[in-house]
């Protein structure tokens, strides 16, 4: 019984399903977009707006949550963020009111910030050593919560169900995760902070001249800079990359809807199995961060191969090897540079997640950038910006550490 687990195994078990519901949660505001639509009434500039605000309060937010949770457990920040994303899904489904579902989406950005992003860093801090299977799996889970979103959405519309249902369903999904979440003890980090400031033994400043320094230091951590760069290429071949290559399938290869969605669904099996593979790969090897940087440049080098294929592709079948080839490369980037990162701030991930979340103004623009590259230079030109992915993978990943202390921690 799930019960008589040991509760170290049961609470890594929930903290990991946080992924799963991230993805399939905040999916309802996508896929069920025009649900809310009809609810609000919104036109395509409230609809924008809607986004832009939460982008933007996590952007403010959520730094300060993220640096603050080490110098607390980490159970109090992610259990406020449960609680605040009950309430946000409860008040998007209650209000009929554009500015009180703003309200709900400004909450629940940086919330999820604070129970997600925060409980994948209370994972790698509990397991360092193991931290790129932990974020492997966390990435597969991501998927699946991915797939799962649309299917909820399509049998909810099809019971009779319309916006406020989809909100209820993800108020209760975050209630149920905080009640498992709320009696589970939180063990201390396997790992202290590193304070490079600290000189024999002269003492760091406490309090948030602390944290400055501590921010400071890492902003000069040259290594840590170029694995955020590796996190940014990631971005270019996600969700963007395939939003624009529907296009291409559609307007160049004039592929249908189902065909579309059948050969994007490609890439994501093509993701799934990568992952898959880098499991298999990581669990044979005692050296688990070293054989995942080691594999990077491959991976990288197979990703270009697959952007080359569907780039040329004269055919639908050619297109869907491409893109079958590029989730199998590119969905490891992410678990193999974010465990990476982790490892150069050891007992320190909200300052990590802190560093790596000033990658988000980036983010913000490149949707905005693709799309003016597409309008000027035509489809191909704009995916062959974001095809530039893997070399940059090749330029900015570092290379692995021959005397990196080797782990040969398995669970």
């Amino acid at each position: 019984m799930i019960s008589r687990l040991p509760v170290r195994l049961w609470l890594r078990g929930v903290l990991l399903s946080t992924a799963l519901l991230d993805e399939l949660t905040f999916g309802f505001l996508v896929v069920g977009l025009p649900l809310a639509r009809d609810r609000f009434h919104m036109s395509y500039e409230q609809v924008g707006l809607l986004f832009t605000v939460g982008a933007l309060a996590a952007l403010v937010i959520e730094p300060g949550i993220n640096l603050a949770s080490d110098h607390i457990s980490k159970r109090v920040p992610i259990l406020g963020g449960m609680a605040c994303l009950v309430f946000a899904f409860g008040l998007a489904a209650l209000t009929t009111s554009y500015p009180l579902l703003l309200l709900a989406v400004a909450l629940a950005n940086p919330a999820i910030g604070a129970a997600v992003g925060l409980a994948q860093a209370a994972l790698v801090e509990q397991r360092p050593a193991t931290s790129t299977r932990t974020l492997a799996r966390w990435t597969m889970l991501s998927s699946v919560g991915d797939l799962l979103s649309p299917l909820v959405v399509a049998v909810t519309a099809a019971a009779g169900g319309g916006w406020t249902a989809l909100s209820l369903i993800g108020a209760a999904l975050w209630l149920l995760a905080g009640c498992v979440t709320l009696p589970l003890p939180f063990p201390a980090p396997a790992s202290l902070p590193r304070d490079d400031a600290m000189d024999g033994e002269t003492s760091a400043p406490s309090g948030w001249a602390g944290v400055r320094l501590a921010v400071s230091s890492a902003l000069r951590d040259t290594l840590l800079l170029r694995w955020m760069g590796v996190l940014f290429m990631a971005t270019m071949v996600d969700e963007i990359f395939l939003g624009f290559t529907g296009l291409l399938l559609r307007d160049h290869l004039h592929a249908t809807i189902a065909t579309t969605s059948i050969i994007l669904a490609l890439g994501m099996v093509g993701g799934m199995a990568g992952l898959f593979a880098l499991e298999w790969f990581l669990v044979r090897r005692p050296d688990l961060h070293q054989a995942g940087v080691r594999l990077l440049p491959w991976l990288a080098l197979l990703t270009l191969a697959g952007i080359v294929t569907l780039l040329l592709a004269p055919s639908l079948w050619l297109a869907g090897i491409g893109l079958f080839v590029i989730g199998l490369g590119a969905t490891s980037w992410y678990p193999v540079a974010k465990a990476a990162a982790y490892d150069r701030l050891p007992g320190r991930a909200g300052l990590a997640l802190a560093i790596i979340g000033l990658l988000m103004p980036l983010e913000l623009i490149l949707p905005a950038l693709v799309g003016v590259l597409a309008d000027r230079f035509g489809l191909i030109a704009a995916l062959g910006f974001l095809g530039l992915a893997p070399i940059g993978v090749l330029l900015l990943a570092p290379r692995p550490n021959p005397n990196a202390v080797v782990s040969r921690e398995t669970v």
